[in-house]
Order: C-alpha cells, then structure tokens, then sequence
C-alpha cells in the first residue's frame, strides 16, 4: 500500500455520493457499505460529516437512508473532500531553513526574510489542486462513470438495491406481532 495525501474515507465518501446520485430512492449507509465491500461503521460516521456538512439528507424509516441534499451539479468535489478529510494540507514548512550550520545559533535575515520558497512552491500546487476539486462536481464524476459504465449496471444496482428493501420489509413484523 502506498501513502496518499487523501485517505480511504475520501475513496469511500466519493464512491457513495456517485452513487446516491444515480439513484431516486433513499439508500441506507448498511446497503452502501455492503455494495462496495466496505467497513459500515465507518462509512457511517463519514455519513455523518457529510450530512453536517450539507451534502446529504437522511430520511427515517424501513424505506429511509440517505439522498444529495443538493443536485449533483451543486456538489463541487472540493466540499465533499472538505467533508469528510478536513484540514488536510499538502505541505507543512517545518522552517528548516533556520538551522542551517553554516548559520550558528543567528541566521542571516537573507535567509529568514520572507516566505520560505519552497513552503511558496508548495502552497501554490496546493491551490491549483483545491482549484482543480472546485472546479469540478459531482455531476462531472457522474457523467464520466455513465460514459464508462454500461445501462445496465445501473439498473442492476437499482434493482440490488430495491431487493435490499424488499428484504428488510419481509423481516419486520406485522403491527402487534412480536419481534
């Protein structure tokens, strides 16, 4: 496995909202995670942060889950990153532009004056990169995967997920009858 800026949550969160917008029924966290081979829990705490942060609403209920609290096409990647991975920095100058050797205990102001230049490279590809997430949104994500994916993958997943429902329907008992 290699080191990634982005965690898996971000990987899990951006798989679900694809998803969710290809969907026009409430999914729950348990259906998601369990299409995608994924730890339930935390996907469900992910859930959380994405509702927090106004991506997704929950509906209550055996029918409930989860839809886009806004079209995709209002779902800049960037928030949705934002959500789920927050305070994630691309670089973080340790100044060790100071401890030069050559300096002694005194840097010369040449070398302490102004931003470091490499921490300046560093924050500028980080701009281009959260430029590049707000540049683009849920909708394109969509678009590109309905390009890739056949039709019917589509409805066979509409149709997983409705055999999901009907199956937690079947299991709940009647009114006055016991658990």
């Amino acid at each position: 496995m290699t080191n990634s800026l982005y965690g898996a949550g971000v990987e899990y969160a951006l798989h679900s909202l694809l998803i969710l917008a290809t969907q026009t029924r409430p999914i729950s966290v348990a259906d998601l995670a369990s299409l995608q081979g994924i730890p339930e829990k935390f996907l469900a705490k992910l859930f959380t942060r994405m509702k927090k942060a106004g991506l997704v609403q929950a509906t209550e209920g055996i029918a409930g889950g989860f839809t886009l609290a806004r079209s995709p096409e209002a779902i800049p990647m960037l928030d949705a990153i934002q959500a789920v991975d927050p305070d994630r920095y691309l670089f973080a100058c340790l100044e060790i532009r100071r401890s030069c050797t050559l300096f002694g205990e005194t840097p010369p102001s040449w070398a302490i004056t102004g931003p470091c230049r490499i921490h300046a490279f560093m924050q500028e590809a980080e701009r281009s990169l959260l430029e590049f997430f707000a540049s683009r949104t849920l909708a394109d994500i969509v678009h590109e995967f309905s390009c890739k994916a056949p039709a019917s993958f589509g409805e066979e997943v509409e149709a997983w997920f409705q055999q999901r429902r009907q199956d937690r329907s079947r299991r709940r008992p009647s009114p006055g009858q016991k658990p």
